[in-house]
């Protein structure tokens, strides 16, 4: 068996699908291998003026071992590596971790990851569950790893490695990485905060969403009734809630008909005033305000909903109603089950303007247009002028917010806050990730410069690209609901389970609280930890099964709050006693004994 052989037997175990991709990649010429007096391979890339070794040319196996040593692990650490190379230094790495380390490596040169694959062995390293390895083009990209694997991670133990020579053989490449996990940063800050301010609003608006997109329909209906229109010739425009909206508005009647008009909800009393009727309109802010809808006909227009869609609008507002992305794991597999595909879902802003845009690629829209997208406080204003009242005082409102600057379109300096910042950065990571599929164009006329798109009036947009007709409300009228009868009984049936489901779950917490009582009785007693592993390993197997059972991620929506301690304890804590960590973990339970109780109550109001 060949050493590629044996790489190979630990990928079809460990991820088939990159195999495909590895066979693709063909070899630089610029990439040499070398040995060294001992007869050990080590590798170097050809520049145009000399040769850079990724590993000691001397001892390899000696120089991977001190550069480990520079990087002492700490329990929950997770070790960022930028560079593969021959893969002793990721071995030593692990070698020197144990199971609550991750070590996440990005290799920026898939030529090179495919030569290592052909000469070295690294099916230990393949088959470690705390590596994971990202190649462009080749495996899923950085964010998505990340996003998977530190999912509820404490970013504050981490580390930063650059092997030998990648900095300056990559260095874009390796800027990119370090920004891309900032940007994680920056997201898991906002998640954080949003879970924590919406703990219970948030599962109660999925359960109702659940039960009521039961007699709706989807997204991927929308994409499948568009086929054969060529929609990549259509613009789509995504109006969003900005002060310049006021600016243009007049300009997007002439549109109408001719482009994919998407509305954020906070925009569309200004959109339907300027005697504008949008194709579709998107709300997935759990507090969408009253003042939005008050006093608008909305209920015969389309709309894109989600799990946290404020059930108000759904009940009031939008009555044809299109529903995307997760709802909870078990859930989403019965509506899997129940379809001819999977359920549709798009990659999230966090705002209700990136679902604007996510939801126009999907649908196979290649010109974008953005209009009201400010990101800015322009002119000292917060939004657009048709909902007065939704946030108060704007004075009041700006001084409020965590403010800091951004470059206007024209160059001038604006004030924005960090959550527009926040979106700004997402947006223009969007179109950095689909360079070459889609064109962006800023419409806005004012506002934040947002980095990959092309400025132009909305005047001019309309008149360049506005030529086709879309006879989308037509289109849309006949969109059937997604379930037939006898699949809305199955899974209205299958609802009305998640009430037995819950009583499983309470069940083994009330198990795994008797557990843990009496474990700290016995530590108390000063067992010894050789005489009380067997109950530790208990309460360990008992954490796991209950993680497995169904509605388990809906219930810690209702502990958000001792999720999060219990965290920041283990994980900024350099020393923790087992007696000490079996309290925390029993503190953690009574917190989902009282998670429980709240869920019950909110399924059986909507039963």
């Amino acid at each position: 068996m060949t050493l590629l052989d044996k790489n190979e037997k630990a990928w079809k175990q460990r991820n088939k699908a990159l195999l495909e991709q590895l066979y693709s990649i063909t070899i630089d010429n610029n990439i040499i291998t070398a040995e060294t007096e001992k007869q050990e391979k080590i590798f170097g890339i050809q520049t145009t003026n000399r040769v850079w070794y990724l590993n000691s040319r001397l001892d390899p196996e000696a120089a991977a071992s001190c550069y480990a040593k520079r990087y002492p692990p700490r329990i929950y650490e997770t070790y960022f590596v930028f560079g593969l190379s021959d893969g002793r230094h990721i071995r030593e790495l692990l070698g020197q971790c144990d199971d609550t380390n991750h070590v996440i490596v990005y290799e920026p040169n898939a030529s090179f990851f495919y030569l290592v694959n052909c000469v070295m062995d690294l099916s230990d390293l393949i088959a470690d569950d705390r590596l994971q390895i990202c190649v462009p083009g080749v495996t899923a990209d950085i964010e998505t790893i990340m996003r998977f694997t530190l999912q509820d991670l404490n970013f504050m133990i981490m580390e930063f490695c650059i092997l030998p020579g990648y900095d300056v053989l990559y260095h874009d490449a390796c800027e990119g990485f370090m920004d891309a996990i900032q940007e994680r940063l920056q997201e898991e800050i906002v998640h954080k905060s949003t879970r924590l301010t919406f703990q219970r609003m948030v599962p109660q608006h999925t359960l109702y969403n659940m039960k009521h997109m039961i007699g709706c329909r989807n997204i991927y209906q929308i994409r499948q009734a568009l086929e054969g229109l060529n929609v990549e010739e259509i613009p789509a425009i995504l109006v969003s809630a900005g002060p310049s909206l006021d600016k243009n508005i007049s300009e997007l009647k002439k549109a109408q008909g001719k482009a994919f008009i998407v509305v954020v909800d906070a925009a569309l009393r200004t959109v339907l005033r300027a005697g504008v009727r949008p194709d579709m309109v998107c709300t997935i802010d759990p507090e969408s305000p009253d003042r939005f809808f008050e006093n608008l006909d909305v209920t015969d227009l389309a709309w894109c909903c989600n799990r946290i869609t404020r059930p108000w609008v759904l009940e009031h507002c939008a009555k044809r109603v299109y529903y995307y992305g997760f709802f909870e794991k078990r859930w989403n597999q019965i509506l899997d089950e129940n379809m001819e595909y999977p359920f549709p879902d798009i990659p999230s802003g966090g705002c209700v303007s990136a679902t604007a845009f996510a939801l126009a690629c999907y649908l196979g829209f290649r010109k974008l247009i953005l209009i009201g997208q400010d990101m800015a406080f322009t002119g000292g204003i917060s939004h657009t002028a048709g909902i007065e009242g939704a946030f108060g005082d704007n004075d009041e409102y700006i001084k409020s917010r965590n403010r800091i600057q951004v470059e206007g379109i024209d160059g001038t300096m604006l004030e924005t806050d960090f959550q527009m910042w926040y979106y700004k950065k997402w947006f223009e990571k969007a179109i950095r990730a689909n360079e070459g599929l889609i064109e962006v164009i800023d419409a806005t006329e004012g506002g934040a410069r947002i980095e990959g798109t092309r400025l132009m009036t909305l005047k001019d947009v309309v008149a360049e690209y506005c030529s086709r007709p879309l006879p989308f409300e037509e289109i849309e009228k006949n969109i059937p609901d997604a379930y037939s009868a006898e699949t809305k009984t199955k899974l209205a049936a299958e609802w009305h389970k998640m009430r037995q489901q819950i009583d499983s779950i309470g069940t083994q917490v009330k198990q795994g609280l008797a557990i843990q009582e009496k474990l700290l009785q016995e530590l108390r007693q000063q067992r010894s930890v050789a005489e009380l592993m067997p109950d530790l390993k208990r309460m360990m197997d008992h954490n796991e099964e209950l993680e497995q059972l169904p509605l388990f991620g809906m219930m810690v929506s209702y502990a958000q709050t001792e999720e999060y301690a219990l965290g920041d304890e283990i994980y900024q804590k350099e020393e923790m006693g087992i007696e000490e960590l079996v309290e925390k973990n029993y503190t953690l339970y009574q917190g989902y004994e009282r998670a429980v109780s709240l869920l019950t109550e909110d399924i059986e109001m909507y039963a």
